[in-house]
Parts: C-alpha cells; structure tokens; sequence
C-alpha cells in the first residue's frame, strides 16, 4: 500500500507498506483551503455571528486594537481585511494598533499585506509583559490575584481578538479568549497560567478557564477574528463575531475537519508537521502529544519536521533527563519560553522512543534523548522496521484516537 505524508515545505515522505502494515493514514482534511483568505475575512467581517458588521460597530475616533495571538496562519491575509475594513469606516490608521507577543514567536510579518500608505501610519506594539509601563491593573482574579493586562488594550474602545481555533482539549489551547489572556498578561500570570497548562491537570484547567474568561468580560470583548487552520499552514474557514458564536461554531468545525480514528494503535507512529512556517517547538509539542494518543506501549514516535530553531534551555536541561517525574517538576518550577515542547518531550520519551527529522546536528538532537533521522528515505526504511505503524499528516492539527475512545 502506497501513502505519503508532507514535511515542511511540502516535501513529500513516500511509504511503500503492506495493507496489514498500516491501520491508518490520516491528517488531511478532506475541505479544500480557503484561494483567498483576505476576501474570506472581509466577507465574514461584513456579516459576522451574532454581532453587526465591524465597520457598524465603531466609529471615527474610536482607539481600535487588533492583538494578535501566536502562530496564526496566513495573518498578514487577516490583518489587511481588517484595516481595509476599519479605514473604510472611517477610521484613521493611527488609531489602530496591531498588537503582537514576543516577535520570535511570530512567522510571517503580519502587516505585509496591509496597503503601504496605511502600514506607515498605523501602531505597531510587541507586548512586554515585563514593563510595568506596557500594563494596567484591570481588577483582582481569583485568589485575590490581581490581573496586569497590557495597557493599550486596556485604554482601547474596541478590542479584535484574532487568532487560531483548535479543538477543546488540544494542548495549549484555552478557548474563547484563550489567545487574549494569559498572552498579553503581565508576566506573573503568564507564568502561573504556564504552568498550570504543563501540568494537565483538570483542576487546575478549571481555574485557568475561569481566570480567562474573567479577564475577557471584564474588557469588555464583544468581537473576534478567528480561523480554522488548513494543511500545511493554511487556513479552512474564517470566522467573525461574536466570541462565544464564533468559537462556538468554530471548534465544531474543528473537530469536523481535524478528527480521525484508527482501529488500534501501533508500535510506530510516523507524526509530520507541514507548512514551512508551521516548523516550531511548540508545533514539534503538539505532534508529540498527537501521536502519544496511539501509539503503542514501548513503541516509538517519530516527528518529521525541517525544524532548524535551536532548542531552548529546559530542552537542553531536562529532555533527557533519567527520571520524567523529577524533570517535569523542575519544568514546572522555571516555567521558560520552552518549558511546552520540554514537558511534551520528557512525557514522549517516559511512553516511547522518538525519532527526528530536522535540519538540526545529530550530536544536538542525541542530547535531547531522541534519535536523529538523517533523512526522508532514511524515514520510510524506519517504518519497513515496524510490523505496522500510523502516519499522520498536520500532526500540530490533527486529533486522532483509537476506535471506541
């Protein structure tokens, strides 16, 4: 039996397997990609899910922040429909700012695609969620935590969430205003909220989803931009409107384009990630804990990616650490950019031996407890090695369980 997976820039991996070999090859969806992203945004943004157009919902003068999240696909697609849509209104460009984490978090420049004439004019932030300058108190959360939310969003008249929908219970994924908060918090609880996502815990969940959602009425959030991401960094659908509609909505339509099931697990499951700027730790995470779900006990996982980004200081420190328990505490306990990918590592490795394919060195890789893969037929000899493995294509996206889970 004949199946490819896609790595990177879509460079094809072929397998040539008996039928019995393999139970399943999934993580494609069957929906073709969204042509034009930014004709597909302008259009839901003029008929939005239980909300008037945004163009009806501001007004000149208004102070209009658009805070991007993380690791959206085709933003710059996004971004432009909404400054095409808000100057339309009225608006001038200095009243809008876009709003972005970190800048190494970020692909793309998302302002590429926004006209010249307006990207001089409007304001351009990268949060700090170490500048007392950059935050306001917005009020006290739970425990008597008080709550440093970023200041421009906190003096701004309208708020645009735009972000990535995955599916409840994905890693790293909080729902509706998930990509608001803790993202554009202040560092303490950025670190907290961290935390309590590597623990996966259900408990300490609630309480994030409590403190989230806390931190969303209380600025008032009424609008959001959001996409159903597609294969190989593209997107699926666009949705606008209402938060709670839109993710709503949104996460159904997730699990409709991204759910798979295999009749058993298997001793090997073969995860690629594709999209050139899909290649990052936090991606590398997702695809782990992915194929974690299905594969068997003892087996092994290998990731293909064209990953190049160095591994960070708890990768180097903790992923191959001899005791997963005592490693994951100390994870915890420092909470670095890093900390996802390390935990999903140290968990992959505590279940089953893992296999990589980067654009790393192989002495780099071995030190992070996984074994290098030098390349693509270097991979499909890997999987003639196993009586039967998975495949799965977009394992950042796909969900995929066990019959009968």
């Amino acid at each position: 039996m004949f199946a490819k997976l896609h790595y990177g820039a879509a460079q094809p991996l072929d397998f040539d397997l008996p039928a019995d070999a393999l139970p399943a090859a999934c993580g494609m969806p069957t929906a073709k990609p969204l042509a034009d992203p930014q004709a597909a945004a302008l259009a839901a943004l003029e008929a939005p899910r239980g909300f008037p157009p945004l163009a009806q919902a501001t007004v000149p003068g208004d102070r209009v922040v658009l805070a991007l999240e993380r690791g959206v696909p085709q933003a710059g697609a996004l971004v432009a429909a909404l400054f095409q849509t808000l100057i339309g209104r009225g608006l001038l460009p200095e009243d809008i700012t876009l709003l972005t984490p970190a800048a190494d978090t970020l692909g793309p420049n998302p302002r590429e695609l926004v006209p010249a004439e307006f990207r001089k004019l409007a304001r351009y932030e990268t949060h700090d969620p170490d500048s007392r300058d950059h935050l306001s108190y917005l009020a006290v959360g739970e425990g008597d935590e008080p709550i440093y939310m970023n200041r421009s969003i906190c003096d701004a008249d309208v708020v645009v969430p735009v972000g990535c929908i995955r599916a409840a219970g994905a890693l790293d994924y909080h729902g509706l205003f998930g990509g608001l908060f803790p993202t554009f918090a202040g560092r303490k609880l950025q670190d907290k909220s961290f935390a309590e996502s590597l623990t996966l815990n259900r408990k300490h969940e609630a309480a994030q989803q409590a403190m989230i959602l806390q931190a969303g009425w209380l600025l008032g959030v009424q609008f959001t931009l959001q996409v159903v991401p597609g294969p190989g960094g593209t997107i699926l659908e666009v949705l606008a409107g209402l938060p709670s509609e839109v993710y709503t909505t949104g996460e159904a339509m997730y699990q409709e384009h991204w759910k798979f099931q295999t009749p058993r697990s298997a001793p090997l499951v073969v995860a690629a990630i594709d999209g050139a700027a899909e290649q990052t730790w936090d991606n590398v995470a997702r695809a782990l804990y992915t194929a974690s779900q299905v594969v068997s006990s003892d087996g092994a996982i290998a990731i293909c990616t064209t990953l190049k980004e160095p591994p960070g200081e708890s990768l180097r420190q903790y992923a191959a650490a001899p005791d997963a328990r005592v490693a994951l505490k100390k994870i915890h306990k420092q909470r670095l950019n890093d900390s996802l990918p390390a935990a999903a590592l140290v968990r992959a490795l505590s279940q089953a031996r893992v296999y990589f394919l980067s654009q790393l060195e192989e002495a780099t890789v071995e030190e992070l407890g996984m074994a290098p893969v030098a390349s693509a037929a270097e991979m499909t000899r890997l999987a003639k090695r196993f009586a039967q493995c998975i495949l799965i294509d977009n394992a950042q996206y796909a969900l995929v369980s066990t019959e009968g889970e």
